[in-house]
């Protein structure tokens, strides 16, 4: 959904692994923090090209533990929003793609009127009267 929207995905080599076999081709792979190369994850939050860090923790594998919790403080020090829950990542995406939609398709995604909009209208009817 995120590339249909036309974002970009940033991922860690085995994130990207993963992303792949499920069929997502269009991921640039961002070393992670401790690798002194680039492009780096922590640079790319420092210097706020990242719109969103999901990272759910992996209770099986403990290295991941420790790059996951580093990356999720990362992402906090440098003020980042994050998702840390499948159930939120999931349910986050499909808002955002629901907004994207309506909007593409050209109706609004918000279908409210604040209360002076509401009063503006009426005053302009009774004028027109």
């Amino acid at each position: 959904m995120y590339i249909e929207m036309g974002f970009n995905l940033f991922a860690t080599k085995n994130t990207a692994e993963v992303m792949s076999q499920g069929g997502i081709e269009n991921v640039t792979v961002l070393y992670k923090h401790h690798v002194n190369r680039e492009p780096n994850i922590r640079t790319y939050m420092t210097q706020g090209k990242l719109d969103l860090v999901i990272n759910v923790p992996d209770s099986m594998d403990s290295q991941a533990l420790t790059d996951g919790f580093e990356l999720r403080r990362a992402a906090v020090d440098s003020g980042c929003p994050l998702i840390v829950d499948i159930k939120q990542a999931i349910l986050t995406t499909v808002a955002l793609h629901r907004k994207w939609s309506r909007e593409k398709s050209g109706k609004p995604f918000w279908s409210l009127l604040s209360w002076q909009e509401y009063t503006e209208q009426r005053d302009v009817v009774a004028a027109e009267r």
